[in-house]
């Protein structure tokens, strides 16, 4: 089996049904070993997703710059590991979740959702632009609107704008109950306009100045002249622990594509290998550490 962090992911099972298209991936975790491949790879992807590697740009940015006094006395006065340093320690921290339940916790809900849009990324060729993370008003609770999106090149050449939809659970049913909440959240999704209009503007004004602003400033056009987005695919994730994950686990969400108001569909079950709770708290400290 190839490793998550040489070849992201182990794709065990692939399903292609037209327009819908399924994969099951199986990966392996020791979330006692802070060296694991699995938790290394999950860790960066949550200090991604919070903007760490654009943090990285604006530093060298201000760097490179001849900027006059007192701006270049400023720079000198700190050092990128500062720099980073600080911004992790910002991060969500499972510690300060106090005694809420496990599952409702947000490093276990978070770590899941963060994992499937980069599963999803290298799974299906996705695109990943900046998440909407980095402006989250409180670390310790879940993103408003959708779970993740992104972003997929179509063979006509046009972008799909991606809603992502995320459910970890370890329920040994297949498929685990959790599958009908999503069935339920993705025939909504293509059609709930005013939650779009919401969240396709916050995603615009979060990547503003990238590739990505034009082509959702024109999706938000789109959703007041025409009531929807063009090219729309939903994104099912089903993320397990200890339980392997199955094709099975897809079964009642392939069979309600029609549902999903004619969008396309990329789903997934992907297991970790690992206590779910373990994962995510492991995960979130992790990317939390300098």
């Amino acid at each position: 089996m190839t490793s998550i962090a040489t070849e992201f992911c182990t794709v065990v099972d692939r399903i292609e049904d037209g327009d819908h298209h399924w994969a099951v991936v199986m990966e392996q975790c020791d979330p006692s070993n802070p060296t694991d491949a699995l938790l290394v790879l999950t860790a960066q992807a949550i200090r991604d997703a919070y903007g760490e590697q654009e943090l990285k740009e604006i530093a060298d940015e201000a760097f490179l710059l001849q900027l006059p006094e007192p701006a270049d006395a400023v720079l000198s006065q700190f050092s990128l590991g500062d720099l980073l340093a600080s911004f992790r320690g910002g991060l969500p921290n499972p510690e300060a979740e106090g005694n809420k339940p496990a599952q409702l916790s947000n490093y276990r809900s978070e770590t899941a959702e963060i994992l499937a849009r980069e599963a999803l990324s290298r799974v299906f060729n996705m695109i990943t632009p900046p998440s909407l993370h980095a402006v989250k008003g409180n670390r310790n609770q879940p993103i408003l609107g959708f779970d993740g999106w992104t972003l997929m090149a179509l063979g006509c050449g046009n972008l799909a704008l991606v809603l992502i939809q995320v459910k970890a659970t370890d329920d040994k049913n297949r498929p685990p109950s959790e599958a009908a909440k999503l069935i339920t959240e993705c025939s909504k999704a293509p059609v709930d306009i005013e939650k779009l209009k919401g969240f396709v503007s916050a995603c615009a004004i979060r990547c503003k100045g990238t590739p990505f602003d034009k082509i959702l400033i024109k999706m938000l056009a789109d959703l007041h002249r025409e009531n929807s987005v063009k090219d729309i695919i939903v994104a099912p994730v089903i993320i397990r622990g200890v339980v392997e994950a199955d094709h099975r686990d897809l079964s009642t969400l392939k069979s309600a594509t029609e549902k999903f108001v004619g969008a396309s569909t990329r789903g997934m079950s992907l297991s970790v290998g690992a206590n779910l709770n373990d994962f995510g708290k492991m995960a979130m400290n992790m990317a939390r550490q300098s």
